[in-house]
């Protein structure tokens, strides 16, 4: 439960600490529990007044301080606010001091004696004491307002006119609601005045209209002003601009909201969330600050239009995803090259929301540029109900752009990766579309006759690209297939003007060999022998599916298995697939004329394929030393640069034979 009496002894505090007026509180002993700094200032040296501990009898002689312990008695035995004239003994002489006290009850036992005094020593008499204070308190720094019983205005300070643009002469005589903001509803003022009516001081938060239609936030002391004996006279009320300060302790509280949305968002995702849940997922927590309808979170394509990747519209079910038109798309990208920014809501074709959102109240829009390592890759769009100049989306504005960076955060890797896979695919698509590749053939030669006996068909790209390269690339983005098929048909074609004696090996992956028609369709077509090589840079796990693949090839169809010695073409591939060839790594070749542990493998392997009834075939010859050892050991073929580099089939039988 609050306790009413604590909350207006802070507000105590907090209006007059830097006040130049001077303040304090007692406990009912007169014991000091606060003192502000210009009551410290004035008495501090004189008296060793710190703030708190000490009593007047200490301070002052013992006169004086038995007219304060008087004057604080009849305050704490009666309602509201008391006027109390003293003269103290100060170093420069005699001062009169004004001293206004109440007394503040909390919810225990306990009651606080608050006071405020006006020095009037320079200040000329007057009959009436109001007037005198308002004469004292011209110069304060916070506002100043006296009201009649009949609510009227009777007194303002200069420092009332500077917050509130009214001049006095504008608001003497009026009612204090000139002031009204409309931000508070009735049961707030009819509690105020139930207080302040029956002589209890009010203290509390006001929202007040300047002259010029903007809202101030003050903090706000109103008392019931009494004669010194007698009836209320009227009321005194001392405000202090907390504007700022309030704003800050608004951002501040919007910045704590806005983390935790952002925790709440991040606690929710789910492991294995796909790009568009999380979307979704960051959309509806936007769509939950203040003033928000609807929020939508946009990548840009790389055609340059944008497409929603979430989008949530408050109270209604999840709009259909649609892209944007293509200029509207290239106008939010320009501009959020510039950072965030608010309009006003139109109806216009392409816009973000469109006729999504009819109805919902849209007046204003706001944008956050969504970027992931600096690039610009999306937008995070919201439309809020009130109009840009009083706009919540303005105040919104910082929390969109840590949603942004959220979202590039999340998801913008996963964007720029779709991006870069899209100009991939395009690049591939395009190798296929204009055939930028050419067929070559490196010859397969039988080392113990120096005779070709076959070709490997290789592929080359127009570009000078690494085919490995490329092809691994035509595998990420979903065209391995599409350019596998590409190449083969043109090595086949172009292949019809070798000897019909040699065979003719031709690369094809494990995917393509296991999706069967394809494959089947090209080869069927050749009327050579044909040997496919499958490269094991991926797994092969169902070895029976794979050999009954191969024999849907044909009979004239055999199977080398490449790259034995690296990736996965171990003894256990080769024992399963059964493969007429067997193809030794340039790994296992390099340098063999001088190493033993090489030789004593290819040993071996020539013993596994003689009882597997499969024959050896090294590649990346390159010297004639490795391609004696390999004539010691009992190979049986080999190529390599040594004994013919690929070329066009035009001159790779001429250079070829040259070679041997």
């Amino acid at each position: 439960m609050i306790d009413h009496g604590l909350m207006m002894i802070e507000r105590f505090r907090d209006l007059l600490d830097g006040a130049p007026v001077v303040a304090f509180m007692k406990d009912t002993s007169g014991r000091y529990l606060y003192a502000n700094r210009h009551a410290i200032d004035t008495f501090g040296e004189l008296t060793g007044l710190d703030g708190q501990g000490r009593t007047d009898t200490e301070m002052w002689p013992p006169e004086v301080a038995a007219q304060i312990r008087a004057s604080d008695e009849e305050a704490l035995s009666s309602n509201g606010m008391q006027v109390f004239s003293q003269v103290l003994p100060l170093p420069d002489g005699p001062h009169k001091v004004i001293f206004l006290k109440f007394a503040i009850p909390t919810d225990g036992p306990d009651v606080t004696l608050c006071g405020i005094g006006f020095d009037l020593t320079d200040h000329s008499k007057s009959e009436e004491e109001r007037d005198r204070l308002a004469a004292v308190v011209e110069q304060a720094t916070e506002s100043v307002m006296m009201v009649d019983l009949d609510s009227r205005i009777t007194y303002v300070n200069p420092a009332f006119e500077r917050v509130t643009g009214y001049s006095r002469d504008e608001v003497i005589g009026q009612n204090p609601n000139i002031l009204g903001s409309g931000v508070h509803p009735r049961s707030f003022f009819e509690g105020m005045w139930a207080s302040i009516t029956a002589g209890a001081p009010w203290v509390g938060e006001m929202v007040s209209q300047r002259k010029d239609g903007s809202l101030i936030t003050e903090s706000v002391i109103i008392s019931p002003l009494r004669a010194l004996a007698g009836p209320i006279t009227g009321y005194l009320a001392l405000k202090r601009d907390v504007t700022d300060e309030r704003a800050s302790d608004d951002r501040e509280k919007s910045a704590n909201r806005e983390r935790v949305l952002i925790m709440e968002t991040l606690r929710g995702l789910q492991p294995g969330d796909t790009p568009e849940a999380t979307a979704q997922a960051i959309c509806r927590q936007v769509a939950n600050l203040s003033g928000i309808s609807a929020a939508q979170l946009l990548f840009f394509e790389r055609d340059g239009r944008a497409m929603p990747m979430g989008f949530v519209v408050a109270g209604r079910p999840d709009p259909p995803m649609q892209r944007l038109v293509y200029q509207r798309s290239r106008q939010l990208q320009k501009r959020a090259a510039h950072g965030p920014w608010v309009e006003p809501w139109q109806n216009l074709q392409g816009h973000p929301f469109d006729q999504l959102v009819q109805g919902v109240g849209a007046r204003s829009l706001g944008y956050a540029p969504v970027r992931y390592s600096q690039e610009l890759v999306g937008l995070l769009v919201v439309q809020a109900t009130d109009t840009v100049d009083r706009s919540s989306v303005s105040e919104a504005l910082p929390a969109l752009v840590a949603f942004a960076d959220l979202a590039g955060a999340l998801l913008g890797r996963e964007v720029a990766g779709r991006g870069h896979a899209e100009l991939r695919r395009e690049h591939i698509a395009e190798i296929i579309t204009h055939r930028s590749f050419r067929p070559v053939f490196q010859p397969i030669l039988d080392l113990s006759l120096n005779e070709i006996v076959g070709y490997e068909a290789l592929t080359r790209f127009t570009d000078g690209s690494d085919p490995e390269t490329v092809f691994a690339e035509a595998v990420e983005v979903g065209l391995g297939a599409e350019l596998e098929i590409a190449t083969l048909r043109s090595a086949l074609a172009a292949a019809e003007l070798l000897p019909r004696s040699a065979w003719l090996n031709v690369n094809a992956s494990p995917e393509l060999i296991l999706a069967g028609k394809p494959l089947r369709s090209i080869l069927g077509a050749c009327r050579r022998r044909l040997v496919v090589e499958v490269t094991e840079h991926t797994r092969i796990s169902d070895f029976a599916a794979f050999r009954a693949a191969m024999a849907e090839l044909g009979p004239t169809v055999e199977l080398a298995v490449d790259d034995a010695g690296a990736g996965f073409a171990g003894l256990r591939h080769i024992f399963e697939l059964r493969p007429a060839f067997v193809k030794l790594d340039r790994w296992l070749v390099s340098g063999i004329e001088s190493d033993e542990a090489r030789q004593a493998m290819i040993v071996g392997l020539r013993h596994f394929a003689r009882s597997t009834r499969c024959r050896l075939l090294a590649e990346g010859i390159e010297t004639e030393r490795e391609l004696a050892a390999l004539r010691l050991l009992d190979i049986d073929l080999g190529q390599g640069y040594l004994l013919g580099r690929p070329a066009a089939v035009e001159a790779s039988q001429a250079s070829a034979f040259a070679a041997v």
